[in-house]
């Protein structure tokens, strides 16, 4: 008998790559607005930039210290300042551009299909976001993996974000089961494990950089594919 009645994956450095797919998407907007010719910013310093300021904008999103709208008009605003560039113009159609293509990019963490193809005939599948709803949708639908999910839970639909014990409660009553019987995969050892713990779901740490931690989650995991180990 299986230990699980419904399994949840979070989205993002989970399943779909977002380093990756952000980094080619940035790389294309760099080239085609000329950032180096016209205001000496590298490829580099403008990558760099990106995480530092993005990061620090998500962390206080989950806080509830901001809301989507700030991250969406702040980000590159706040890059191109950090190179004396004051165009709001820029910053906006910087944010526009990354926003439509970025969720179109469509690279996967290794194993991320094989893994659902093993698991889809297994447990019912949902995904556990604190993503917004169409940026979701759209990278979930490019990536061909919605056809593997019979839900998608998200921050913005349940008011609530990870690691809020009322997102997971939310998840495990829409997908008809009790927490107990329910797993967790995710890459963020407080949003996703954490909060999943502190639910009373057991929790599976996707950690393919070996970081070290004093958690103790149920499982850790640095490739998809040892979730066969698992399930």
């Amino acid at each position: 008998m299986s230990l699980y009645d419904a399994i949840f994956f979070d989205l993002d450095h989970t399943l779909w790559d977002y380093e990756t797919n952000s980094r080619y998407t940035l790389l294309e907007l760099h080239d085609e607005y000329k950032l180096q010719e016209r205001y000496g910013i590298s490829s580099r310093d403008f990558l760099s930039s990106f995480n530092e300021v993005n990061h620090g904008l998500w962390d206080r999103y989950n806080k509830r210290e901001i809301d989507r709208e700030e991250i969406r008009s702040q980000r590159f605003r706040q890059i191109l300042l950090r190179y004396y560039v004051e165009n709001n113009e820029l910053s906006n159609v910087l944010s526009d551009d990354y926003i439509t293509r970025c969720p179109t990019k469509t690279y996967l963490f290794p194993y991320a299909l094989e893994i659902l193809d093993y698991l889809r005939n297994k447990y019912p599948l949902f995904i556990l976001t604190n993503g917004f709803d169409d940026v979701q949708e759209v990278k979930l639908h490019r990536s061909e993996l919605k056809p593997y999910f019979q839900g998608v839970i998200t921050s913005e639909t349940t008011g609530h974000r990870k690691p809020s014990p009322e997102i997971f409660l939310h998840a495990v009553k829409e997908a008809g089961v009790t927490p107990a019987r329910c797993l967790m995969i995710g890459d963020n050892l407080m949003a996703d494990i954490r909060g999943a713990m502190d639910a009373g779901l057991h929790a599976a740490y996707f950690n393919p950089a070996r970081n070290r931690h004093s958690l103790s989650p149920h499982y850790e995991i640095s490739c998809l594919s040892e979730v066969r180990n698992i399930l």
